[in-house]
């Protein structure tokens, strides 16, 4: 681990991870549960590390013994429960003089999100979720419902951040819902890598996910409605396509507009999980409004997208099928209405129940000291402490080392888009000499030439 930046000392690990423990709506934004913040930050920052390198997981190994992830789960909801039933009544109340403390709170939830996108995409770690597992999948499709209705709303259709005499006219409140927008985004697009690596595990998760799944969120319906939204791509102002990879959005030129990015094969996949899981399949009646909703993916599936992603092939037989299934005016029903015992998840509604016998209003005067009538030295002290714990260098010193290194890696002539340019005037290139077969020419700088001598790369 030396040869590589860490956020936290090895030694550090194991006590962070057993000081975790959950926190009630109430006692958000209080100093223990702050202190919890920043050490699941560093968490979070160092799982990351750890699994882009290729380390040893270690995070995500004490996480599982511990008996943690779990908790993770907990968090997640007791953040959305604040932000969705105090958050509201604290605006109410008078606009805050500072809103980092805000941001903090709303950001936890997107942290927990991506500690759960590292350490779920082992199979083991889905099995520590247990019955804990139907709560996630309750949490990622209200997350995915609100990412449709970000993009229902046009949200990809404009950029996030508004012009600056927009940003210095804005209320506090309007800064908060405008923040909210952002990383309801991101949670989204979290939650659907999340949910591909539970549709993978699901042998090792209750049998309740399944149902789960398919009977009370349909989804196969779901996903086949976001691969049509496609939330991964977007054009901006300036009119350059955009891909969200790596939580930001990066220019796309060329064929980079084609090139399938890690969110949208993870999409697909999840996709031809649940429609090949005989398990799932047998409790999932497809009806004529479900043959017309996953049917229409088949026109996703073109020939550039097959070549990248070939094992989606049996994908579109099996979607070709369904349409000619629903021509000839068949309906399979393989439902099975059978259920003697199902678990329910207990999460959410265990939290609802403890808010409101503590009282929404006296949660709201409880917290108003601590994020409306704060004093301004509190306010650059814990500022000063969270931002420590982003650390924000580090990562950003890290990730400009892995793209370097990725980019080493790759020949010149074997690079991905931006790599081939023309070797006479510098334009983006996409024939090659076929004699020397290092050296790529555009269209322009062709003309006059033998285009025998160049091939397609």
């Amino acid at each position: 681990m030396s040869s590589y930046p860490c956020a936290i000392f090895p030694e550090e690990i194991e006590p962070f991870v057993q000081s975790l423990r959950p926190y009630d709506v109430a006692d958000i934004g209080s100093k223990s549960w702050i202190e919890q913040h920043e050490v699941l930050l560093k968490l979070c920052q160092q799982a990351y590390i750890e699994a882009s390198t290729k380390q040893e997981e270690v995070v995500k190994e004490y996480l599982i013994l511990e008996g943690k992830i779990p908790l993770l789960i907990h968090e997640l909801f007791s953040v959305l429960v604040w932000r969705t039933k105090v958050l509201p009544r604290l605006l109410a109340l008078e606009d805050p003089e500072s809103n980092f403390l805000l941001y903090s709170v709303i950001y936890h939830e997107v942290n927990i999100g991506s500690m759960l996108e590292t350490i779920l995409y082992h199979r083991n770690s889905c099995e520590a979720l247990g019955g804990n597992a139907l709560d996630l999948i309750d949490y990622c499709a209200q997350a995915l419902g609100r990412l449709m209705g970000l993009l229902a709303n046009g949200y990809n259709d404009r950029e996030d951040d508004p012009p600056p005499e927009q940003l210095l006219n804005e209320s506090t409140k309007e800064e908060i819902c405008r923040m909210q927008r952002g990383l309801d985004f991101r949670i989204g697009m979290k939650c659907l890598s999340i949910v591909s690596y539970l549709v993978d595990g699901l042998d090792q998760l209750p049998l309740s996910v399944a149902t789960r799944l398919v009977r009370v969120h349909d989804f196969p319906c779901l996903i086949a409605e976001i691969l049509h939204s496609k939330p991964w791509l977007r054009r901006s102002r300036t009119g350059v396509f955009e891909k969200f990879r790596k939580d930001s959005w990066q220019p796309a030129v060329g064929e980079a507009v084609l090139k399938v990015t890690e969110t949208e094969a993870q999409t697909w996949f999840c996709l031809y999980k649940l429609l090949f899981n005989g398990e799932v399949m047998r409790d999932y009646e497809i009806n004529n409004y479900r043959q017309r909703e996953i049917g229409k993916c088949v026109g996703l599936l073109n020939e550039n997208l097959l070549d990248q992603l070939p094992a989606l092939i049996p994908l579109k037989q099996h979607l070709c099928t369904l349409q000619v299934t629903k021509e000839a005016g068949g309906n399979q029903t393989t439902r099975n209405d059978v259920l003697l015992l199902e678990e329910l998840p207990e999460v959410h509604d265990k939290l609802l129940s403890d808010a409101r016998r503590f009282g929404w209003d006296n949660i709201v005067e409880r917290q108003r000291t601590i994020f409306i009538d704060v004093k301004q030295e509190d306010v650059r002290e814990m500022a000063k402490r969270i931002t420590a714990a982003y650390n924000m260098d580090l990562l950003e010193n890290y990730i400009t080392k892995e793209d370097e290194e990725v980019r080493a890696s790759v020949k010149p002539d074997e690079g991905a888009v931006g790599t081939k340019v023309c070797g006479n005037c510098g334009a983006p290139a996409a024939k090659k000499c076929s004699k020397c077969l290092l050296v790529f020419y555009c269209s322009r700088c062709m003309t006059g030439r033998n285009t025998k001598n160049f091939v397609i790369s």
